[in-house]
């Protein structure tokens, strides 16, 4: 037990049981050394003297275990050659890509380059034809969020690098995507809806209204196709308008 961390009055409390004389003359400090002799023996002296005292007595807390090693961990890079391009909503897209060593390394030797910058282009065809409509400088792994309006267009992207003559060599071309308009579509489903008012009482017997209760399941599905197929003879199919 920490004795300091007691109030004087907890400590004359102590001595009291304790029956220390002049007790209530001495100070904090003289109480402090008054009462530590009792608590000196032990751990297990301590916690039942500070039960028969009134005071709890706080175990000391375990030490934090170390943090679980992850055993599946998520790799920084897969070393394969990526490029994913997706709509997020008619006015935002996203990109994520790696390319390999392998691949990198390839495609540099075969353009003789001594520079290593990518460029990650965006393209679209619209009603003007195909045209570029985004370029940024990015490393071999990444991701990218572009901010390009672009309702209802075919849209796709492509990462390569840049020759001495300014001529760009993909790499990289992702997959196509339709953009998403930005309004409410024009086609209208043609709604098919069932009456009921003549045909309730058949809709209720097709339903499986008024079988025996003594049927098995096997026998509940066998006179329910009965039924509608009874019906279908009769009208063709199930009304509908």
């Amino acid at each position: 037990m920490n004795l300091a961390r007691l109030s004087k009055k907890e400590l004359l409390d102590i001595a009291a049981k304790k029956k220390i004389p002049g007790r209530t003359k001495m100070t904090k400090t003289e109480l402090i050394e008054a009462v530590e002799p009792f608590y000196s023996s032990g751990k297990a002296e301590e916690s039942s003297t500070g039960a028969q005292a009134g005071y709890a007595v706080k175990e000391p807390e375990p030490a934090p275990k170390p943090p679980k090693k992850d055993e599946y961990p998520i790799p920084d890079y897969y070393n394969a050659d990526t490029l994913n391009f997706m709509p997020v909503d008619p006015s935002k897209e996203f990109a994520y890509w790696e390319i390999s060593d392998y691949t990198f390394n390839r495609i540099k030797s075969e353009l003789r380059l001594s520079h290593s910058g990518l460029i990650l282009k965006v393209f679209m065809n619209g009603g003007s034809g195909t045209a570029e409509a985004a370029s940024v400088s990015v490393d071999r792994i990444g991701s990218w969020y572009f901010n390009i309006y672009a309702p209802d267009a075919e849209m796709w992207s492509e990462i390569g690098l840049m020759d001495s003559n300014g001529a760009f060599h993909a790499i990289l071309k992702s997959n196509r995507v339709k953009m998403p308009a930005d309004k409410v579509s024009d086609v209208v489903d043609k709604e098919t809806w069932l009456t009921v008012g003549a045909d309730l009482e058949k809709l209720y017997e097709l339903s499986g209204a008024g079988m025996r209760e003594n049927l098995s399941s096997l026998g509940i599905h066998r006179e329910l196709a009965q039924r509608i197929s009874q019906h279908i003879a009769s009208s063709g199919t199930l009304k509908g308008q």
